[in-house]
């Protein structure tokens, strides 16, 4: 969740360490949370009843604040954040070799159509977008098992792109 006082303006986003103790607290207490947010104007990149697209939208909102901002460390819940900048970062490689841009076609995966649609918008408009996120990160940390054991996965195989930053008090 992306969260500003002025939602034209994505300069003043603050990076704000929680333990995983209040983050549990925060997350059964969500839904008082987004009212008392929505009701002091506070840019919220969620809400009921989003379609998939709009999930999509603001998962890439979240981690692009504009030119030079972002998050450095990502609190992940199922991997989306974690597997958008990779899949980005893969495509913008791709790009600078051939010029081809992801084609949404190219999967019956209707989600991932979504992702991949989200990532061609974001290489016209700055072909180094994702590395960018991705050099400015200094971690990530998972929330689910599955998301933990597959950063684990792709820590293994040297395909993880930046470091995992305690996770979900998981052990290996």
């Amino acid at each position: 969740m992306f969260i500003s006082d002025n939602p034209d303006s994505y300069k003043r986003a603050k990076h704000i360490e929680l333990d995983y103790d209040f983050t549990q607290e925060i997350v059964q207490g969500f839904r008082r949370v987004h009212q008392s947010i929505a009701r002091d104007s506070a840019t919220v990149f969620a809400w009921k009843g989003e379609t998939l697209q709009e999930y999509w939208w603001c998962t890439e909102r979240s981690l692009d604040w504009g030119p030079g901002g972002g998050p450095d460390l990502i609190v992940d819940d199922g991997g989306d954040a974690t597997m958008l900048i990779h899949e980005g970062v893969k495509a913008e490689e791709e790009f600078a070799k051939s010029g081809k841009l992801p084609d949404p076609t190219s999967t019956d995966n209707t989600e991932f159509q979504i992702v991949l649609s989200i990532i061609n918008e974001g290489l016209q408009s700055d072909p180094l977008k994702y590395h960018k996120m991705k050099d400015r990160l200094v971690g990530v940390s998972e929330e689910t098992t599955t998301g933990v054991k597959r950063l684990y996965q792709m820590q293994a195989n040297g395909s993880l792109l930046f470091p995992i930053r305690g996770n979900h008090r998981q052990r290996r």
